[in-house]
């Protein structure tokens, strides 16, 4: 066994991680703040579109997009607090997704989460997740209705 990468049997099937890559999340995510380990995998390169996997627990798992590809205009604010959490001088040194949520049999009716983005410094390998109060956008949005996205998912 590999003692630098570690296996996870995810929903999305095997994943392999460098234990060098994995992401702290020292608050956890809404819902599993728990968990604190997390790995972010590209589905493919070039795609907005990446997964979120717990280390800790193999069926914790989310998709998650790039909301620039989609809506170039996004904002979030973040506060010093978590910008220190981050070890971050500002929100450009951050990676920044949104979650997607795909209905059972139903991609055309895939989703932008807003209010919740999780925010990344892969430099320093640690994210949080920073729930938006004041968006000038709705809290979702559906795919279907920025061009495309649907097919670049049922693409990746």
């Amino acid at each position: 066994m590999d003692k630098h990468r570690h296996t996870i049997n995810s929903r999305i099937g095997p994943i392999s991680v460098s234990v060098d890559k994995t992401i702290r999340f020292p608050r956890g995510i809404i819902g599993f703040e728990s968990l604190r380990e997390f790995a972010l995998v590209e589905f493919k390169p070039g795609s907005p579109f990446h997964f979120l996997q717990s280390m800790e627990m193999p069926g914790m798992g989310m998709m998650l997009a790039d909301p620039f590809s989609f809506l170039p205009g996004y904002e979030i604010r973040l506060a010093a607090v978590e910008e220190r959490i981050l070890k971050a001088r500002s929100v450009r040194d951050l990676v920044i997704l949104v979650s997607v949520t795909v209905p059972k049999g139903d991609p055309g009716g895939s989703t932008l989460n807003l209010t919740g983005p999780i925010c990344v410094n892969v430099k320093e390998r640690l994210g949080l997740q920073s729930p938006q109060t004041d968006l000038s956008f709705p809290a979702r949005v559906f795919l279907r209705d920025l061009g495309g996205g649907d097919k670049r998912l049922a693409n990746s």
